[in-house]
């Protein structure tokens, strides 16, 4: 279900966090946190059971409305599916790494984010650092519930209980922040996609529904 708090703004940068399941009924949930890369204000949040092929349309929809924001994926497991159906469907802004050979001296480029016993420390420190500074605003009671019970046990492994899910897309989003002004990064802003360009195809007085994903509405001019 999408749940949108900030309609996308012309010219506005935002940044998208994919945190990936298997899609199954009774298992884990997949999440897609938008923030407004500027104020750090949580614009949309998308959370449910789908396949992860699936999600990728939802990701693709959202990405292209919020003015082709930079997205990240997390690429362990099922979010590598997501990765590669993204690429299919042509999204213009995915997160990507480069890094350099030195066997061969090439320089590869690696999509999505791994999280791993070094990575995730360092993305939820981030996470805790914005949130602390006050650089985040959250309006989405599930995740402020999910942020709660997010804990690092004695070992140094860290997950939320029960689920943790909108917490690592929060976090993924938030890291985006850093990389969305840098020019491989920064995209030409189209109103293709916006409220705007929306408003001034319909005719006065006339209402039409527009389907976001699993967001409807409604926009009367």
């Amino acid at each position: 279900m999408l749940t949108v708090w900030r309609e996308p703004v012309v010219n506005t940068p935002y940044c998208i966090g994919v945190d990936t399941a298997e899609g199954l009924v009774h298992g884990d949930y997949s999440c897609i946190q938008v923030l407004n890369v500027r104020t750090g204000e949580q614009v949309a949040v998308w959370h449910g059971h789908i396949p992860p092929d699936t999600l990728a349309n939802e990701v693709f929809r959202l990405a292209l409305w919020y003015n082709s924001a930079l997205t990240c994926v997390e690429s362990n497991n099922h979010g590598l599916t997501t990765i590669v159906q993204l690429r299919q469907l042509g999204h213009p802004n995915l997160f990507r790494k480069r890094t350099l050979n030195t066997t061969v001296t090439r320089v590869s480029q690696e999509f999505g984010w791994k999280t791993t016993r070094t990575s995730k420390p360092l993305l939820i420190d981030d996470l805790g650092m914005a949130l602390r500074s006050g650089e985040l605003m959250i309006h989405d009671r599930f995740t402020v519930a999910e942020l709660r019970t997010y804990v690092r046990n004695e070992r140094g492994s860290m997950s939320g209980s029960p689920h943790d899910d909108r917490v690592m897309a929060l976090a993924l989003a938030n890291e985006m922040r850093q990389y969305a002004f840098m020019p491989e990064f920064v995209q030409k802003v189209d109103d293709y996609w916006t409220v705007d360009w929306f408003a001034r195809m319909i005719k006065p007085e006339e209402t039409q529904e527009m389907q976001i994903g699993a967001h409807s509405m409604r926009g009367t001019v």
